[in-house]
């Protein structure tokens, strides 16, 4: 990583315009029909919360990044630009969004003036403080690892028969059930075997919110068939407007911690998984250790591909 002994934010004026400006991109692809859309809003000062809302029903996205000026003032160091961040899903504000900060951080190096040279981005976060940077052709960005406690046999027991509804099955092959633990609460994350063939399911997702209140973010995993591929995955979380999410990020902060200690992978080893939802994306993963209670961070990287610009003329609008 570049030394960061010398840093200076950014002038943030110099990228963020009068106007809200906006790109739209697709995470972890570089396709135009596949990964995970994600609308990036370049706001020089924070509307209000109902307006920020209105502004994400109009995108209709599976995720709607506000980026805009921080709020707390921060050391100065050469090559790192500092930037405010939120993120808006289908039924409002959530705490963390892994594709959507990929995303962000590919429309903010478009942006930004090369002979600033920039190297990383630091996004203030509901999460803490996230980074990103350029890594080749593809976007690396830290996201707080997350682990998982083991359902008690009654739970599995009720999970499971939830899966068997939702696939029309008598039976489903799971290897394992967790629980997300702190900073992923919401989350629950279910191991199936890899005869399974998790891409070819088309599953009745209404039944996996059943899991509600206690899961609102459901990550099924397995390991891969595919030479070069170390494991599979997808989410669903219906009680929150999603369906099924095109391809994770934040999925990636219980599975990279997971199969690298199932597989028994060295800290830092990169694994590359793959979403297997019906569009797609490839996504890889390295797990970095904590120390103590701390449970470390997990690096992602990805392509994106950019598919729209444009500005949005709210002038008609009240902002605050």
């Amino acid at each position: 990583m570049p030394s960061m002994s010398a840093r200076r934010i950014l002038d943030i004026s110099d990228i963020l315009p009068e106007y809200l400006d906006f790109q739209l991109l697709n995470a972890f692809s570089n396709s135009s029909f596949a990964g995970n859309p994600a609308a990036i809003v370049f706001l020089k000062e924070i509307p209000s919360d109902n307006v920020l809302e209105k502004i994400k029903d109009n995108f209709n996205q599976p995720i709607v990044v506000y980026v805009f000026p921080p709020k707390i003032d921060t050391p100065q160091q050469n090559g790192v630009a500092v930037f405010g961040m939120r993120w808006y899903g289908p039924w409002g504000e959530v705490h963390i969004c892994g594709h959507g900060t990929l995303a962000a951080t590919e429309a903010i190096f478009r942006r930004l003036d090369p002979t600033e040279q920039i190297h990383t981005l630091e996004f203030q976060t509901l999460s803490g403080t996230l980074t990103a940077q350029r890594a080749g052709d593809k976007i690396s960005m830290e996201l707080p690892a997350g682990r998982t406690l083991p359902a008690s046999t009654e739970e599995a027991h009720a999970v499971h028969a939830v899966f068997c509804r939702a696939l029309g099955k008598p039976s489903v092959a799971i290897n394992y059930i967790g629980y997300g633990g702190p900073g992923f609460k919401n989350y629950l994350m279910v191991e199936v075997a890899e005869a399974e063939d998790l891409a070819t399911w088309r599953p009745k997702v209404e039944h996996f919110a059943e899991l509600a209140p206690r899961t609102q973010i459901l990550v099924v995993t397995s390991a891969s068939r595919h030479s070069g591929i170390s494991y599979e995955t997808r989410m669903f979380a219906p009680t929150i407007g999603v369906p099924e999410d095109h391809a994770c990020g934040s999925a990636h902060c219980l599975n990279a911690p997971y199969w690298a200690g199932k597989r028994g992978y060295s800290n830092g080893h990169e694994q590359q998984s793959k979403g297997v939802s019906v569009r797609g994306g490839d996504i890889w993963a390295a797990y970095f250790e904590g120390v103590g209670e701390d449970p470390g961070r997990v690096q992602l990287r990805g392509n994106v591909k950019l598919t729209a610009s444009g500005t949005l003329d709210l002038t008609d609008v009240v902002l605050n």
